[in-house]
């Protein structure tokens, strides 16, 4: 944390051990989003999420007026953890007595998924009783008993082509009894591996006009700003540019892709398993120069209110793999869920010396339709601008332009003038003189980043 910062934050710590409740209410606006998706998160129950909101409130102004934590996000998340679990334990007491079979399984930490796979065998093996003897002794004897195909056609003494059919065809009526569809390959397996697309090193001309239309609600499905969607078989590619020559020219730093592989459960949660490629380049005078690490795959899920994030795993340079998951700390402020539903109106104005935003501003909205030209191509778009509630010094302004399949077209960044730039002493707008600004509500951010993705840019192959 930067010491400007810190500062803030203890400042804001002694006021509200002085009792001062505004002070308060800029610190948990800091963190509210994130609060609210971990006890989500946690208790699995939307019609509950409030009340244990409102009792972590409570804990928390009660707690800070007579201690001083380390490190106050931290101590904020363990508190909505605590309300969690006084929750779920309240709710425990609630419910009816069960069996000493079902209490002893959810004893057990492995217990819930543990009896899900056991109902699951338990399903099969009657079905396995519902099949033509020939076939039943088929699956039994290569899914069970471990026999080749051979050793089971010599014990049957039968052509090792008969039995092949026999097990396809044991195996459709399986599918066919539980309600389970034939998943087929959809992919080229003779071409499967995944690669970062080539995109040009000087970014496409952009234009955008606005449109005389009204903008409506928009469904995002994507992992909010990672442009993949979290369906099976979705792949995307995406190019990140930044400015450089003090914003009059952009190159590309960073190309990316991602493709949704297999379904897969962590911790319990259905969720799909999404493979990362991405290439960092190395180009002279860019502000932000590319780490070594890097993600490789990440986890996620669709439901009808939100997209979630459920795990990201990345790659060290020194070869360590590192998975965050939503239970662990801090995960739920850099990932966590959003809400699919982004609300269309007109919530901000000109001011003098740039916008202002009304007071009830959500953190992300729609506020027109855009004709966006990128190279030669035009897209009709929806803008989508995610903005702080509580603005500090490291935050940064998002405007996005998404069509009518709700993917991203173009993703611009832009940075708090204030925010650090590696080795530099100046404000941005002083490092990037050239590159667009937009001031809300006084405060200043300079246009920083451009991801384009590769439909937009024409990229094939």
């Amino acid at each position: 944390m930067a010491e400007s910062t810190k500062t803030q934050t203890d400042d804001v710590l002694a006021r509200i051990r002085s009792g001062e409740q505004d002070a308060f209410v800029v610190l948990i606006r800091r963190y509210e989003r994130s609060l609210v998706a971990l006890i989500r998160s946690r208790l699995g129950a939307v019609e509950a999420v409030q009340d244990v909101f409102q009792e972590t409130l409570v804990h928390a102004w009660t707690g800070l007026r007579t201690r001083e934590p380390r490190d106050v996000r931290a101590w904020l998340y363990q508190v909505a953890r605590n309300r969690c679990s006084d929750y779920l334990r309240a709710a425990q007491r609630r419910e009816f007595a069960l069996p000493d079979a079902a209490l002893a399984v959810m004893v057990d930490r492995r217990g819930v998924a543990d009896a899900r796979r056991r109902r699951v065998v338990d399903e099969v093996v009657e079905t396995f009783e519902a099949l033509p003897a020939k076939e039943r002794r088929a699956l039994k004897s290569f899914y069970v008993d471990g026999f080749s195909i051979r050793e089971i056609a010599a014990r049957e003494d039968s052509p090792p082509g008969t039995i092949k059919r026999r097990l396809s065809h044991g195996r459709d009526r399986v599918r066919g009894l539980l309600g389970i569809a034939s998943e087929r390959r959809r992919m080229d397996m003779s071409n499967n591996s995944l690669v970062a697309k080539a995109f040009p090193a000087d970014r496409p001309s952009i234009g955008i006009e606005r449109v005389k239309a009204k903008a409506s609600d928009v469904d995002m499905r994507e992992l909010i700003w990672w442009f993949a969607l979290p369906e099976l078989h979705d792949e995307v590619h995406w190019a990140e540019y930044q400015p450089v020559d003090g914003g009059s020219e952009w190159r590309l730093t960073h190309a990316s892709a991602m493709r949704a592989q297999r379904q897969a459960v962590i911790h319990d949660l259905e969720c799909v398993e999404i493979e990362v490629k991405e290439q960092g380049l190395t180009v002279a005078g860019v502000p932000v120069p590319p780490t070594g690490d890097r993600h490789t795959r990440v986890w996620g899920r669709l439901t009808d209110a939100e997209v979630q994030w459920i795990g990201v795993e990345r790659l060290a340079t020194d070869g360590t793999r590192k998975l965050y998951t939503f239970l662990d700390d801090h995960f739920e402020e850099d990932f966590g869920a959003s809400p699919r539903r982004i609300p269309a109106g007109e919530y901000l104005t000109e001011a003098p010396g740039g916008l202002s935003r009304r007071e009830d501003t959500p953190e992300r909205f729609a506020d027109g339709v855009f004709a966006v030209r990128v190279g030669e191509a035009t897209f009709r778009c929806t803008r989508v601008i995610e903005l702080s509630l509580a603005p500090a010094e490291w935050d940064v302004v998002i405007v996005a332009y998404v069509d009518a399949a709700g993917r991203t077209v173009l993703f611009r960044r832009y940075d708090d003038d204030r925010r650090e730039v590696p080795g530099e002493s100046r404000p941005r707008r002083e490092i990037l003189p050239q590159a667009e600004q937009l001031i809300v509500d006084g405060n200043t951010y300079v246009h920083s980043f451009d991801y384009v993705t590769a439909t937009a840019c024409g990229v094939i192959g």
